[in-house]
């Protein structure tokens, strides 16, 4: 997708700029994204090269010097239907251009060009690709005999055209080889061969398919453990996705994904046609990606982890046929020459991870060569139409068309560019069927168990209303400054983000603040419901919060109340992570599941009956992440979900922002509304949504005002301070901003501070240090490479330049105590 920038026109620098996002209105969408595209050439310094082709005379080479890719073109002059380039840009925009042809014609053009075109020889007759809409082969004549004529006319439509899907294609492989016996100046390019191959091989896969689906489904045995037997719906999911071969499972949370990827596997295994797959999921799932090949299938899996060369080796190890990567390691392989990113199929989990186009780990995956994709899942929408384009292109880059044409029929923007909301919805649904698959709940013929909802309003302190209050007031004065000049400095961009993170965090407790003091009235609540569902039964509980102070005052109480329970936040091991979801599903004396989000995708908690949010995400998308790890297939226990909310908060008035994102969701992929309102911005939205024009008068604060006794949370094997995590589900209040309020009564002499704060990051860095996977991260977050010079650096946050004088200051005064 195009990035949110402008390009110059033309080299001189006083020429206007040309918006990347915004159509000049002088301008049609396709002179607009041409013109871009010509920028584009004259910016980046693409220069043409000649070559020579055996067949097609010269052709043309262009190096990009930015990132030393090459592209092979033809150019036989502007607008000539022969002209191609090797780049994905040509194959998928539509516009029959692309920069790099834009160079050449602009080296052309230019009296001091070092290109000139070339004249199609006129006795060729050439079978290409027409990618000016969706890929189709063509044919261009030049001098052909009367028998080939004959033979095209029977086959190819008035405009000398065939479709890639058309029922004729198995008869293009007669016709090429006719074409050639009777013509020897007939030729076919590399892309129409590969194009027909692949449609070939597609349409001969669906045909076998076909014929084994007939037999009824005695295949499932021949692919499963025996004893394994899939639900009906599920049996369709993996009939869908071996004759898609690339497409997106999209089934909502609890629905088995999961087994649905591994026998669409397991079953193009069995027929010949992949030998070779790789999963790639989010850390936390990497260990239970293996129980469940290694529960459904009797294939080889194997855990690709450790250090670059021991993950380079696992890569190429044979007697495997699956492979388990994260992303975060896809994304530091991609980037090295060593690793083979090639395999005959890849399975992507939580692919939500790669909406953003540009992120390394969308860069890594999209690197990874595949003849069969399928990707898994349960919210392929959560915030933007645009990720949902994102994550279609991994598995075809022509089924939405360019992303120019796509933002101009279904997003709809201001004057002024920016996202005002979204149109067309469902047709996006329609236009997605081929490739995409997705079941609710109430869709699919089960009775599943009930689950009932409960929004559970829970005062706070007063010393949490003030707070809260504080940092309303300051949320007012910023939306004020909003409100008259309609713009904010970056200063207080940041700030306004921090105060509403600020405000969430205390709802909870202001220990999150603060680590200090502590004023809260969720974690008594916790316990209190904790201690009536063991205490009634042998039931279990999830407990989740995003932030992970929060959940060590509850784990603190949990032992003083002797309740058993299992703890899992963002510095747990992705290794340790199963050991804790065993624990908790196998030993009875473990009723409690605590955990930040860090567990809440796709790990499988069906050992509880209830689910506890102590606090609700922006998402609701994440909420929907937590409850379905519990409330899914499989489950036999009525489900009740309790979504903790204080009144009169930030929080209260988050419930009507959860139903506006998921109204969003439900317009594309289950036939909701078909038009989403956004508001004018993303400020503006904050502005429309909450209300912090007047404060609270702290009628809804609880009583007393006495602090809660201060818990001693438990010390957990392996954790780590909350700044210095490597774990790519990094909880929320790493690095929460620190508020001064009552200090304990231990923290008077600042120098035991700097004692306790330095051995808590001591502790913190050897846990990172003693995983080279989250070793390897944390220098890739500090060291930087000049691109010219190619020298490292090591750069560090430090809060203002007088810090820095104080700590060049204090590292001179120790030179010299330890040179005395």
């Amino acid at each position: 997708m195009p990035k949110n920038t402008s390009s110059k026109v033309g080299t001189g620098t006083s020429k206007a700029k040309l918006s990347n996002v915004l159509k000049p209105k002088n301008m049609t969408l396709q002179e607009w994204q041409i013109k871009l595209r010509k920028n584009a050439a004259e910016s980046e310094g693409l220069a043409p090269s000649a070559d020579c082709d055996e067949h097609l005379g010269r052709c043309y080479r262009v190096v990009n010097p930015a990132t030393r890719a090459s592209y092979e073109l033809y150019y036989y002059g502007k607008g000539h239907p022969l002209n191609r380039c090797s780049c994905m840009d040509f194959k998928t925009s539509r516009l029959c251009t692309c920069k790099h042809l834009e160079a050449v014609e602009l080296s052309v053009s230019s009296r001091g060009g070092s290109v000139r075109p070339v004249r199609y020889p006129e006795e060729m007759t050439l079978l290409y690709v027409d990618y000016s809409r969706e890929p189709r082969f063509a044919l261009y004549f030049g001098n052909p005999s009367r028998k080939l004529k004959a033979l095209a006319s029977g086959l190819f439509d008035k405009d000398n055209r065939l479709s890639a899907d058309s029922p004729n294609l198995t008869s293009l492989n007669d016709f090429i080889a006719a074409a050639r016996s009777c013509d020897e100046c007939f030729e076919v390019t590399e892309d129409a061969a590969e194009l027909l191959a692949a449609s070939l091989s597609s349409a001969s896969r669906r045909r076998k398919l076909d014929e084994i689906f007939s037999k009824g489904d005695t295949w499932l045995k021949e692919i499963f453990r025996p004893g394994i037997v899939p639900y009906k719906y599920q049996t369709d999911g993996i009939k869908f996705a071996s004759c898609a071969g690339n497409c997106i499972i999209a089934d909502e949370m609890g629905l088995g994904k999961t087994i649905q990827a591994i026998g669409t596997a397991a079953l193009l295994n069995k027929l010949g046609y992949v030998s070779s797959i790789l999963v790639v999921c989010p850390t936390s799932l990497k260990y239970q990606w293996l129980r469940e090949i290694q529960k459904f299938t009797e294939h080889g899996a194997l855990v690709v982890e450790g250090k670059p060369f021991q993950r380079r080796n696992a890569y190429e190890q044979e007697g495997y046929l699956f492979k388990i990567v994260s992303y975060n390691a896809l994304s530091n392989d991609a980037k090295s020459s060593y690793s083979k990113l090639q395999f005959d199929m890849v399975i992507m989990d939580e692919v939500q991870r790669l909406k953003n186009w540009n992120t390394q780990a969308a860069k890594g995956a999209r690197k990874l060569k595949s003849d069969y994709r399928v990707i898994l899942t349960g919210t392929p929408l959560e915030n933007k139409l645009e990720e949902l384009y994102s994550i279609v292109q991994l598995v075809d880059q022509n089924i939405l068309g360019p992303y120019y044409l796509f933002r101009h029929n279904h997003i709809l923007t201001d004057a002024s560019g920016k996202v005002t909301g979204y149109t067309g919805l469902n047709a996006i649904s329609d236009t997605l069927s081929p490739v995409l698959l997705r079941r609710r709940k109430a869709d699919v013929n089960l009775q599943l168990p009930g689950r009932m909802d409960k929004n559970l309003f829970v005062v706070m302190t007063r010393q949490q209303m003030d707070f809260h209050e504080e940092f309303r007031g300051a949320v007012a004065r910023i939306v004020f400054k909003w409100k008259k000049y309609h713009f904010l400095s970056e200063t207080d961009r940041r700030r306004l983000l921090l105060l509403l993170s600020q405000m969430r965090m205390v709802c909870d407790s202001t220990f999150i603040l603060d680590q200090s003091s502590r004023y809260d009235t969720k974690v008594d609540e916790v316990l209190q419901i904790v201690s009536d569902v063991v205490s009634s039964g042998d039931e279990k509980l999830v407990v989740f919060s995003q932030w992970e102070r929060m959940t060590r005052l509850i784990a603190a109480g949990l032992d003083d109340a002797g309740i058993g329970y299992a703890n899992l936040n963002g510095s747990v091991p992705s290794s340790r992570r199963k050991e804790l979801i065993d624990e908790f599903t196998d030993n009875p004396d473990v009723k409690v599941f605590l955990s930040t989000d860090a567990g809440s995708t796709g790990l499988n908690l069906q050992a509880a009956s209830y689910v506890i949010n102590v606090d609700l995400p922006w998402n609701p998308a994440v909420l929907e992440q937590r409850i379905g790890r519990v409330y899914r297939i499989g489950q036999e226990r009525k489900i009740q979900v309790i979504n903790m909310v204080a009144p009169g908060t930030i929080e209260e008035q988050m419930l009507c922002k959860l139903d506006f994102k998921a109204s969003m969701a439900e317009g594309v992929l289950d036939g909701g509304a078909d038009e989403v309102s956004l508001g004018d911005s993303r400020i503006q939205q904050i502005v429309d949504e909450f209300d912090f024009s007047e404060p609270s008068d702290n009628s809804l604060a609880a009583e007393p005002d006495a602090p809660v006794a201060m818990l001693q949370p438990k010390a957990h094997e392996g954790e780590i301070p909350d700044a210095v995590t490597g774990n790519e589900f990094e909880d929320s209040d790493a690095g929460a901003p620190e508020v001064q309020t009552a200090a304990p009564a231990d923290s008077d002499d600042p120098c035991d501070k700097v004692i306790r704060e330095g051995a808590s990051f001591i502790e913190g860095l050897a846990s990172v240090l003693s995983d080279p996977e989250q070793t390897l991260r944390l220098v890739d977050k500090v060291v930087r490479e000049d691109p010219e010079s190619g020298e490292l650096s090591v750069k560090l946050p430090i809060k203002g330049k007088q810090n820095l004088l104080k700590l060049v200051g204090m590292l001179s005064a120790i030179g010299k105590l330890s040179g005395e």
